[in-house]
């Protein structure tokens, strides 16, 4: 079982994993917990314009938008600074694990030479006992090599190979760490 594909980040695509990262842990449940109880008690109090009433509706607007706010401009700032990012991202799949290389397509490239720009640099691969956990949201599939370290494989650029990546998890990454929707 073999499968090459490329995937060119977009800021939509990291927006969504850092979302994703952020509201799946205690500190974004949190978040979200506080600012609706401090919205519902600057209601609970009548919606009064007294200082002391206004700082729940304020601090409960700003627990809700401060880190989707934040996470959008990192995300921004990751796409678009980030060098990794620049040109697609060429993963492999295979039964050694999951290579990844950054081919450069430059103005005026024809095909030969790109395929010669993909076996340039060295790849980087993963091995399958490498992959901690596999995850999957509505518009990416997340394969998690570190705690914060994931290949994010947007599935509008997967296309039609989506079906084949998804067997390949499922022939070599263990069931317990597979959460793939059905």
């Amino acid at each position: 079982m073999k499968t090459e594909f490329e995937i060119k980040m977009t800021v939509g695509g990291m927006y969504r994993f850092l979302m994703y990262h952020a509201y799946h842990s205690f500190a974004g449940v949190f978040s979200i917990v506080a600012g609706l109880a401090l919205i519902g008690f600057y209601i609970w109090n009548g919606c009064g314009f007294e200082m002391r009433n206004l700082w729940n509706l304020v601090f409960g607007v700003l627990f809700l938008l401060y880190e989707p706010m934040t996470l959008h401009s990192q995300a921004v700032k990751h796409v678009k600074l980030n060098f990794v990012y620049k040109h697609p991202l060429h993963y492999t799949l295979s039964e050694e694990g999951i290579a990844v290389r950054q081919a450069k397509l430059q103005g005026g490239m024809d095909a030969e030479q790109y395929v010669e720009s993909l076996m340039g640099p060295k790849p980087t691969v993963a091995a399958w006992d490498s992959v901690i956990l596999v995850r999957e949201n509505a518009k990416s599939i997340l394969v998690y090599t570190g705690k914060k370290n994931a290949c994010i494989w947007l599935k509008a650029q997967l296309g039609a190979q989506e079906a084949e990546v998804r067997e390949i998890l499922k022939h070599y990454v263990p069931a317990d760490k597979l959460k793939l929707r059905a």
